[in-house]
């Protein structure tokens, strides 16, 4: 079960990073209230709050196990 979560939360980093880098590069060019900047910055929140839970969850399941 833990490789489970490493592999997710792996999988959420990168494509965090990805969206990271190309919010970036949007906006360089276009202002930050850019409707292309905004969705990937919605984007990003949704990645990284569920990034966040299952680090949560991975902590709760080691205590449990304790």
């Amino acid at each position: 079960m833990k490789r489970g979560f490493w592999i997710v939360k792996q999988i959420i980093d990168e494509q965090i990073e990805e969206l990271r880098l190309k919010m970036h590069e949007i906006a360089s060019d276009k202002n930050l209230t850019d409707h292309r900047v905004v969705s990937i910055s919605c984007k990003l929140d949704v990645l990284i709050n569920e990034f966040y839970s299952s680090r949560k969850l991975d902590l709760s399941s080691k205590y449990q196990r304790s």
